[in-house]
């Protein structure tokens, strides 16, 4: 018995003189990401004086370690290390050179929960071609200087295209160069200065200033493939050409990771990765800042409209304590006919707007003729209320903005609006009226409302309904996807049967690359009880900045209208034109089509085809064209709008595109005052099949 024991001893004593004592001492093995770690190596083993380290996500303050190796001066070694940017865990493997020796440290990297109000970009200054597409939507739209940058957007400038964008609270500013591309996936900031930063760069360069001192938990992170940078307070470059990456650091120090091993890029230092070279380097830093934005900023000739002067960009630069924008502009003007339901009016209206960052209001004079031999009455055209001669029922508030991270309030001149993938709801818009919507913003969730009145006059306070369509939706990012729900209620009271009452639309859709795999199922309760629903599914894929293309399949079932909410819906409603409840169930092919030359061309397609022999095909286009000033020629802008139902199945039609399926609009607009000016708009009657011609002055937005 006693002689077994000793032979345990001493092969234990022998495997410890052997391999001596080594141990690695950390505080705690579970740590945030980014955190800094300092961990402690101690051995009695005298053979161990140098070590190779290996890790699967993370990387150390020196960022030769990884590649050389470390030493141990009297069996001692003190080490950083930095944790990953992503969470997850990270196993750091400590060597001999003859790999005979081998210790294993695993730790648990976590992300601090941080629930952020959502926020947004201003711009400081737009050169040349800057393209814009807003969140959930497939659409390349050129930017202006109003606009706000929102998270889940993107960018696009052109090869003479730079813009400058600021975070309006905090000293955070983005330069985007031209040529460059860039996917803003997180966007979030609170009050106590807590931040939530996070775009993709997927090609071009920007200039990233951080003037804070990011709070323990923040982050702001730039990536570009396998490359993400991510920082605490600095300034530097990020570029991404055909995937080779470089990032200058002038101030500071940038964390970037590649293939999950992390290399600090402390300031006057630059890196330099290739996926043809495995191993990326560090170096001297070839240029200064100031040099390096005059190269990636286009020339000051270049030109384009609202465009601020070189001083007040300046000026704005050095005024960070007061990022937000005060801009003044005429607002909405309109002289001349417009239709409301049956009735046409001659409308004078001119309504200034001042925008003040996120706040804007626009107080107006608001004057009508029944026909031009009627007297002139004041305010806004109204059924319900006596006209007024009173000139102080002239002043109404024609439109009024409360932007901020956490909600938005918007009255003014309906936009068109669509849900889904536009199955029922498209382009839905309630023409020459005003409309209140609003937006609650939470972390991952969107609850909005449209509310459908309008102010007809200030003094008295007069009001009316604008429409009979209520719609609210919830938009929620549930990370594998995103969905949203929409429900929309008819008020008309007078409605009939054939007219739909409520109206219930669910849409699932994920962004993969340039395609969004999306479906939508709408179900619509009519006026007389009867329950019809429809579905839509299929790829939308997105080729910026000039071409996108969507193809899907449908199923309708018996009495759903296809894009019932459209841009002629008003019009249609006021003139007895309902939904078609007879007809049968049918699947369909879908094809939609947009190309957009900015700003000169844009063209949109669609093309819906049922297989029923009981069922209306649809089609329906879009076009705008403008054509710049060109020597003694006025810059020009035309377009038109078409839509037609049963497209090349109505046999006792005498003409294929002009008939009484058809809906058709044209104009044709020369600017005078900013964004207002002449505008001589035909459109086709398609009840009495007659061609209707108008001539206004008034506010076009393209």
């Amino acid at each position: 018995m006693f002689k077994k024991w000793g032979m345990v001893i001493l092969f234990l004593l022998s495997v410890s003189l052997f391999f001596g004592e080594f141990s690695i001492n950390v505080e705690n093995t579970t740590i945030y990401a980014g955190e800094s770690v300092p961990i402690e190596i101690e051995t009695n083993q005298t053979t161990l004086t140098h070590l190779y380290v290996d890790v699967t996500s993370g990387g150390f303050d020196d960022p030769l370690i990884l590649f050389d190796g470390f030493d141990l001066i009297d069996g001692k070694a003190h080490l950083t290390f930095l944790a990953p940017l992503i969470p997850g865990d990270s196993i750091i493997t400590f060597f001999n050179e003859d790999k005979t020796f081998e210790k294993v440290l695993k730790l648990k990297v976590i992300e601090e929960s941080m629930d952020l109000p959502e926020t947004k970009l201003i711009i400081l200054e737009k050169r040349g071609n800057v393209l814009y597409k807003t969140p959930n939507s497939d659409i390349w739209d050129s930017l202006s200087n109003d606009t706000v940058i929102q998270e889940k957007s993107e960018l696009l400038t052109l090869k003479d295209g730079f813009v400058h964008l600021k975070e309006p609270s905090l000293n955070i500013e983005i330069k985007v160069a031209a040529d460059t591309q860039l996917y803003i996936k997180r966007l979030r900031v609170s009050e106590s200065g807590d931040i939530d930063i996070e775009y993709e760069l997927k090609k071009g360069a920007t200039v990233n200033k951080i003037k804070e001192i990011l709070a323990p938990g923040s982050k702001y992170l730039v990536g570009s493939g396998s490359v993400v940078a991510g920082v605490r307070g600095t300034e530097f470059g990020f570029e991404n050409h055909n995937g080779n990456t470089q990032i200058r650091t002038f101030e500071g120090t940038v964390y970037t990771m590649v293939n999950n091993q992390l290399f600090p890029v402390t300031a006057g230092n630059m890196f330099n990765y290739s996926p043809e070279q495995p191993k990326p380097q560090i170096q001297k830093l070839d240029k200064p800042l100031e040099e390096y934005e005059n190269e990636i900023t286009p020339k000051e000739e270049t030109k384009t409209e609202k465009q601020p002067s070189e001083e007040k960009a300046k000026e704005k630069t050095k005024t960070e304590e007061q990022p937000s924008k005060a801009k003044a502009n005429i607002g909405n003007i309109s002289f001349g006919k417009q239709t409301k339901g049956l009735n046409s009016y001659l409308v004078y209206s001119f309504a200034p707007n001042l925008d003040f960052g996120p706040f804007g209001i626009g107080i107006g004079f608001n004057a009508y003729q029944e026909n031009i031999d009627s007297p002139l009455y004041y305010g806004l055209p109204t059924d319900e209320a006596s006209p007024s001669t009173n000139i102080l029922s002239a002043l109404s508030i024609n439109y009024f903005k409360l932007d901020f991270p956490a909600f938005y309030i918007r009255y003014g001149i309906s936009p068109s609006y669509t849900k889904g993938l536009g199955l029922f709801m498209n382009n839905y818009y309630v023409p020459y009226s005003r409309v209140l919507d609003t937006e609650l913003k939470f972390s991952n969730l969107k609850l909005g409302f449209h509310i459908p009145y309008e102010i007809t006059s200030l003094m008295p306070f007069n009001y009316q309904q604008s429409s009979n369509i209520f719609f609210g939706y919830i938009n929620a990012d549930l990370n594998i996807f995103n969905a949203e729900i929409t429900g929309i209620i008819n008020l008309n009271k007078t409605k009939p049967q054939n007219d739909f009452y409520q109206a219930y639309l669910t849409t699932l859709y994920k962004d993969i690359l340039f395609f969004r795999l999306g479906i939508e199922t709408d179900v619509v309760i009519t006026n007389e009880g009867t329950m019809v629903w429809g579905t839509l599914a299929g790829p939308t894929m997105n080729f910026p900045p000039f071409f996108q293309f969507m193809f899907g399949f449908n199923y309708l079932s018996a009495g759903f209208n296809n894009e019932y909410l459209n841009s002629y819906y008003e019009y249609n409603s006021a003139n007895g034109f309902y939904m078609n409840l007879e007809n049968k169930a049918s699947f369909g092919l879908v094809g939609k089509s947009i190309l957009s030359i900015s700003p000169y061309l844009h063209v949109l397609f669609n093309y819906n085809k049922l297989f029923s022999e009981d069922r209306d095909s649809l089609l329906s286009g879009q076009m705008t064209i403008n054509i710049p000033s060109i020597g003694g020629m006025p810059q020009l802008t035309a377009g038109f709008s078409y839509m037609q139902y049963k497209f090349l199945e109505d046999s006792s039609v005498s003409n294929v595109f002009l008939n009484d399926n058809t809906n058709l609009q044209g104009f044709i607009y020369y600017p005078v005052l900013e964004n207002s000016g002449v505008i001589y708009s035909i459109n086709y009657n398609m009840k009495e099949q007659k061609f209707e011609y108008t001539l206004n002055f008034e506010t076009k937005e393209f």
